[in-house]
């Protein structure tokens, strides 16, 4: 993490200011060390870049249950989602993505927030919108997808981009910190979806844009061929988009579906489009 994050990271719990204890820096980077949160007394420590801000006894049961699952199966879903998405789709995947990071409508320089990032698959077209003089904030609750995205960003040599482990439910951030918020994949399987989706609003700015994407087929394709066998597929293409837990200081709700296709039948994704902003 730079050691100025600490003007825009708090307390996930109390959302308090948190005094840092560095152990060791490179240039503006701290490595190893510790942030503190006098108000609540808890500590969260700093390895190899990354802060843990997850709270464990906050940690809700099914929350808990899928940050193992992606523990687990880390380097899969790394192939699947970098290398199979693209390549199967024939390069229509990797399109939506730009288009949904473009759907943010930032500026050159802007700070922005990937929510449930993974093993960082937007980082690329994100950093097209916000160019390298922005500012890209990442996190995620596995450990696992956390090491693949920073051995990505190394490899690309990004340096506008810091890592976070933490919980959408609870996010280190102060309010009305980000130009923008993207989250992709995740939401339809969070335990606590409109806390989650609360405190995506809280940490964006005024008139900031909010852009939730996730698995979900329309229900008016649900009764046909397609959307039958797509159904027996996955469970998690019954999802909708969770309008009615978004809070009340939101505007301009868009919410779109489309399928990304597929040459392999069986892998066409589904997925809704929701296309807000802070009021």
């Amino acid at each position: 993490m730079k050691e100025n994050s600490l003007e825009f990271l708090c307390c996930p719990h109390c959302h308090d200011d948190l005094v840092a204890g560095i152990e060791k820096t490179v240039d503006d980077e701290v490595i190893s060390g510790f942030l503190w949160c006098e108000k609540c007394n808890e500590k969260y420590k700093i390895e190899d870049g990354i802060p843990d801000f997850l709270i464990p006894k906050l940690l809700n049961e099914r929350d808990r249950k899928w940050m193992l699952e992606y523990d687990r199966m880390a380097r899969s879903y790394n192939v699947i989602m970098c290398y199979l998405a693209p390549f199967f789709s024939t390069g229509l995947e990797p399109f939506e993505r730009y288009m949904w990071a473009k759907q943010l409508q930032v500026e050159r320089g802007a700070h922005v927030l990937d929510v449930s990032t993974g093993t960082g698959r937007n980082l690329s077209f994100i950093l097209k919108q916000i160019g390298s003089n922005g500012r890209l904030t990442a996190m995620d609750i596995s450990k696992g997808v956390l090491a693949y995205a920073k051995t990505k960003i190394k490899r690309k040599q990004w340096k506008n981009i810091e890592l976070h482990r933490a919980n959408a439910s609870y996010l280190p951030y102060k309010n009305d910190t980000f130009d923008a918020v993207m989250h992709v994949g995740g939401v339809n399987t969070f335990g606590e979806k409109g806390r989650a989706l609360q405190e995506m609003v809280r940490v964006a700015k005024q008139n900031a844009k909010i852009i939730v994407v996730d698995e979900g087929l329309a229900p008016e394709k649900q009764k046909t061929f397609l959307g039958k066998f797509l159904l027996r597929t996955n469970a998690l293409y019954t999802c909708t988009p969770p309008t009615k837990l978004l809070p009340k200081n939101i505007k301009n709700l868009k919410v779109g579906w489309k399928i990304i296709p597929s040459w392999i039948f069986p892998t066409s994704w589904p997925f809704y489009n929701m296309d807000f902003q802070k009021a």
